[in-house]
């Protein structure tokens, strides 16, 4: 009987459905305009009946004023549709407050819709409507936790009147005091600004929300980096004793958003040095990201090196990693090694063994002719994707090359693939204290073979008895 009951529900919402948009076609064709019927439908929303679909009710609230915004202009009967059209967005707003997260969304997309139709109205006179645009910002950053919804809003910000206004906004609502006061708050916020997107796909794309003369198009690069760097020092002077959470979201807004516009990136140096050596796992990757940035970007030098290998070698613990990913790292690691240091290089080395040893498929790498798969290495170091770079189709002549290096340390770490792998992996927490300058002093320290270069010690200037030089010359 209960599912009876919920089918004939079911069947009595769609049918009031169907009956609210055949009263929206029949009031916005007939020939003089009739409120009525939209009066009733802003009521069912205000109410909430319960065999009535919110969501489709807002769908045809939307198409009811976006059609009523494209007219020229409305007979005296209508003059009432402009309160009637400010009582709908106030529940709308309400809406996107709402624990209902679907609910949410369609307000939001509704919201958007109805600024585009009122921008590029007739009917009403004034610039873009940024007021209702920062009306819907605030409520999305002052409510309850909405990271899916500001995700959603992120594809009105590849608008670039939409984006240079929520710039604007930004900088207008951002919170006040540290972040671990109302975290959930900050969260918002941060995830707001992660849809601030700069780069060269949204720029050049040159789209806007609104496509009329009154669209707010004065956006310009500069101004919105300059913006985002005032957003950025913003948010950290706010990221005191913030949780790992926060800390978390603060660098993912960092490397995505911030960093390829920042004035001055070094000043971010401290900050990320800070998250790699005090915390593991996700913050101390995203650190070490933004670390490889600076230092392939900005040519920063980073002493500690050791700290970088040891993150590696925890993210590629896992036997459960694909093959073709793994197979990446070690290509990658073979490559780095070519141009490394010698310290550097040895602990690549090794790692590369510990890696086979792991994966024992990837041990198919050890090749026999390294110079013909030199020439034909399918592998492609400069595609991003590590499972796109045909890794695993490829091998190690690079470790056959190594062989050959002028350092003897890392010629002899690179043999290992001349004989059966070992049982054990490599240790390599020694290796990750080593200075190259303790290289060169070893190397200094050990003695050279002694090969024999004359057979009569010269004590004086004079040449050898019996030289072939001294039967033509004399030395003065």
């Amino acid at each position: 009987m209960k599912r009876r009951a919920s089918f004939e529900g079911s069947s009595l919402t769609e049918q009031n459905t169907r009956r609210m948009r055949l009263q929206a076609n029949a009031m916005l064709n007939a020939s003089t305009f009739d409120p009525t019927p939209l009066a009733k439908f802003i009521l069912n929303l205000r109410q909430k009946p319960a065999n009535i679909d919110q969501n489709d009710l807002m769908a045809v609230l939307e198409v009811i004023f976006t059609n009523l915004l494209k007219r020229e202009s409305l007979d005296t009967q209508a003059l009432q549709w402009d309160s009637l059209y400010t009582e709908t967005w106030v529940l709308l707003l309400d809406r996107i407050g709402s624990t209902s997260q679907v609910e949410t969304l369609m307000a939001l997309k509704v919201c958007m819709s109805l600024i585009k139709g009122e921008a590029e109205s007739p009917l009403v006179e004034g610039d873009w409507p940024i007021g209702k645009l920062k009306s819907i910002l605030e409520i999305l950053i002052n409510g309850p936790e909405r990271t899916i919804v500001l995700k959603e809003f992120g594809k009105y910000t590849k608008y670039l009147d939409v984006l240079n206004l929520s710039i604007k906004f930004a900088l207008e609502l951002a919170p006040t005091g540290d972040y671990q006061h109302d975290t959930i708050k900050a969260l918002n916020y941060l995830s707001l600004v992660n849809q601030l997107d700069l780069g060269k796909a949204v720029l050049s794309a040159q789209k806007y929300h609104v496509d009329t003369n009154k669209s707010h198009r004065s956006f310009t690069y500069e101004k919105a980096r300059k913006k985002l760097n005032k957003i950025w020092r913003g948010i950290i002077a706010s990221s005191n004793g913030i949780d790992e959470d926060l800390h978390r979201m603060v660098l993912v807004v960092l490397l995505e958003r911030i960093l390829p516009h920042m004035e001055d990136p070094i000043g971010v140096t401290d900050f990320l040095m800070n998250s790699l050596h005090e915390y593991d796992g996700p913050i101390a990757l995203l650190a070490l990201q933004g670390i490889f940035v600076l230092m392939q970007k900005q040519n920063i030098t980073y002493p500690r090196c050791s700290r970088l290998f040891y993150l590696a070698d925890i993210f590629l613990t896992s036997t459960h990693l694909p093959e073709n990913l793994v197979a990446a790292f070690v290509k990658r690691f073979a490559r780095l090694a070519l141009k490394s240091p010698p310290k550097d290089a040895v602990i690549m080395i090794r790692f590369i063994c510990n890696l086979l040893l792991r994966h024992t498929g990837l041990q198919k790498l050890i090749r026999g002719d390294p110079l013909a798969e030199q020439i034909s290495d399918p592998y492609n170091e400069k595609e991003k994707d590590p499972v796109k770079t045909e890794a695993l189709n490829s091998s190690l002549w690079e470790l056959h090359f190594l062989q050959k290096n002028a350092i003897p340390e890392v010629a002899n770490a690179a043999t290992f693939i001349n004989n059966p792998l070992p049982i054990m992996e490599f240790d390599l927490g020694p290796l990750l204290d080593v200075e190259d300058s303790r290289i060169f002093d070893d190397l200094l320290k050990s003695k050279a073979k002694q090969y024999m270069l004359s057979y009569e010690n010269t004590k004086t200037l004079a040449l050898a008895k019996h030289d072939t030089v001294t039967k033509h010359f004399d030395l003065v």
